[in-house]
């Protein structure tokens, strides 16, 4: 009767932890939260390279699948998935000399690439990925309170980023967790002759030429189905 118990309850938690199957499904997320820029942007090493009193703030809005490979047998509630954002859109500001001056980046690119999820109990599932993240425009806006100093725009339709991150995914909610580097190319735009000009934002660092550094740290929450 004992042993016949404890089968009875072991089979009972075991059917609470994983599908019948052992499958994860595919999930469809929205999400949105804080988009921290990091002191490596345009190239520079840590905080002592900004001027004093410098903020950071910024903001990611993201749609997008995990596509779970099923076919690919490995434990239960552990699966390889490809992990798509179709749409991504950053924003990232730079506030300098008490908010005198401020510089605001804005990125719309996709992501995608491999994942990798874990369900140790039924609702609770662990997803790694890391991901290509290629920019499809690009967008910097440089704006002074002093009236003796234009107001700069930066323009680029070409960027290479990754993604590593982390979802923690409890049923419908969605937290998540990522490092997001790489590069965009911005070219000035002329605003009196209303026209890119050959001048990149990357040739003020010798470090980068062309490119301009702008990697950030998000910090996600979201609901997927």
């Amino acid at each position: 009767m004992k042993k016949l118990f404890v089968l009875l309850v072991s089979a009972i938690i075991t059917s609470a932890v994983f599908p019948q199957d052992g499958n994860l499904k595919k999930q469809f997320y929205l999400r949105f939260g804080a988009s921290l820029p990091t002191w490596k942007y345009y190239g520079l090493e840590d905080k002592k390279d900004f001027p004093e009193n410098t903020k950071r703030i910024g903001g990611i809005f993201e749609v997008g699948s995990i596509y779970m490979l099923n076919g690919i047998k490995l434990p239960d509630g552990m699966r390889i998935g490809i992990n798509v954002d179709y749409l991504s859109l950053n924003m990232n500001r730079f506030t300098f000399s008490d908010d005198a001056f401020k510089t605001t980046f804005l990125f719309l690119g996709s992501k995608i690439g491999p994942s990798f999820s874990y369900s140790p109990v039924k609702h609770l599932v662990f997803d790694t990925y890391i991901k290509f993240n290629p920019v499809w425009s690009a967008f910097n806006y440089d704006k002074s309170d002093d009236s003796e100093l234009e107001d700069d725009l930066y323009l680029g339709f070409m960027g290479i980023k990754y993604s590593l991150g982390l979802n923690v995914r409890y049923s419908v909610l969605m937290l998540g967790f990522e490092y997001n580097p790489g590069y965009a190319k911005l070219r000035y735009y002329d605003q009196e002759e209303n026209e890119l000009t050959r001048e990149y934002m990357g040739n003020a660092d010798d470090l980068n030429g062309n490119k301009t550094s702008v990697p950030c740290f998000n910090m996600t929450l979201g609901l997927s189905f």
